[in-house]
């Protein structure tokens, strides 16, 4: 009997994964069995994640860590984005096999497995059974002044008891694509996802969401790299799968968060978006704008301006009050002057109000573009943009 770990330092996307293959090894496989403790493992699966430089250090001492607690002679196998993102990496930390975080064929033909595909597991899970070994951040920032760390905190005692704020029941997560048609110049998925959408089948989803909702669950957040672009590879959209979600909870006592919808997908589906608004069933919404300035938007290789997406989320704020709002920002874009990042800071300013906010520091990973363009901004330029940034944030959410 091999005994195999599975860990990851990676996002949600990396966390549902590691929990899939933990499924297919325990339930597909003969003389094979997953273990919770490293100590006892003949074999370590670790997803490593490389979305930017920082994370791809995490992944490196990420597996010095588990070297360092495995047994003498346990294998360890190294898969996920960043085998795919920048392989380079691993000299002279990791010389074994890399499988990248699509590569699935590597699980179905391991000795003892039965060769049934992964696509027939259910692939959503609880947020109580995802585990990550990625440090922790307060809304991606590391360093954070003391009166915004105030702010903050006043930020979430305010949300615990609103009648618009963050539920407390835990979240069900349903991924339901991966990959994008973007072409980002910063995007350091497409190596690893390629540059196209693998939407799920509607029925597959609403198998899994039934299925959740009878084990008492009822919040649940949909997961893709960009929900906008879902469907497009089988002939649907988001709305029609929301519509079907909706039919499928005829109590109605389910809510959804939307998570990462682009703005230029989400605006071409708005409209049929609409009567999912009018339900009362969307918790949050979150569409990440990345800048306030148009010039850093078009070398960014964005579909939109900052004004289609302000309007977009004006509208939500105004219509459905409800609706909570999130986005994310990339500070340090190269290039990035100034007046490029005060156009970042107005759009945090009244009558415009987010719940919530990510904030991303450029960072020139190997394959992208927008590596390769000049003027790059310093880090410790980013590092203070980051703060200011989060410190406007803190000052006008309350």
């Amino acid at each position: 009997m091999t005994k195999i770990f599975l860990c990851t330092n990676g996002c949600v996307e990396g966390q549902l994964r590691t929990k899939l293959v933990e499924r297919y090894l325990d339930t597909h496989t003969q003389d094979l069995h997953v273990t919770s403790e490293i100590n006892d493992a003949d074999t370590v699966l670790f997803y490593a994640c490389g979305l930017t430089n920082e994370k791809e250090s995490h992944s490196l001492d990420s597996i010095r860590e588990l070297r360092g607690k495995m047994q003498p002679d346990a294998e360890l196998i190294v898969w996920g984005c960043l085998a795919k993102q920048n392989p380079r990496a691993f000299a002279g930390v990791y010389e074994g096999q890399l499988i990248g975080p699509l590569d699935t064929d590597f699980f179905t033909s391991l000795p003892g497995a039965n060769a049934i595909s992964l696509d027939t597991i259910d692939h959503s899970a609880a947020e109580n059974e995802l585990t990550t070994m990625a440090p922790p951040s307060i809304c991606g920032c590391n360093g954070i002044d003391l009166v915004t760390r105030v702010r903050l905190l006043y930020k979430r005692g305010i949300d615990l008891f609103s009648s618009r704020g963050v539920k407390r029941s835990p979240v069900y997560y349903i991924p339901i694509a991966v990959g994008c048609t973007g072409h980002c110049t910063y995007c350091s998925e497409r190596p690893a996802f390629g540059n196209t959408i693998h939407s799920r089948p509607i029925e597959q989803i609403i198998l899994e969401f039934r299925g959740a909702m009878k084990r008492g669950h009822t919040r649940f957040s949909l997961v893709a790299t960009d929900l906008g672009s879902y469907g497009a590879d089988i002939g649907c959209r988001l709305p029609d799968l929301l519509d079907e979600m909706l039919g499928a909870d005829p109590s109605g006592n389910c809510s959804f968060i939307l998570n990462q919808i682009e703005p230029h997908h989400f605006e071409a589906i708005y409209e049929g978006m609409e009567p999912v608004f009018d339900s009362g069933t969307i918790e949050m919404v979150m569409s990440p704008v990345q800048s306030g300035s148009d010039r850093i938007l078009k070398l960014m290789g964005r579909h939109y301006t900052a004004g289609q997406w302000k309007a977009l989320m004006l509208d939500i704020h105004r219509n459905h009050p409800g609706i909570r709002l999130n986005t994310q920002f990339m500070v340090g874009f190269p290039t990035e002057t100034e007046e490029d990042f005060a156009a970042t800071l107005d759009l945090l300013d009244p009558p415009f109000q987010l719940d919530e906010l990510h904030i991303f520091r450029f960072s020139p990973r190997p394959f992208v573009p927008a590596a390769r363009l000049p003027d790059q901004v310093p880090e410790g330029v980013k590092e203070a943009r980051a703060e200011r940034l989060l410190s406007r944030y803190a000052r006008n959410c309350i």
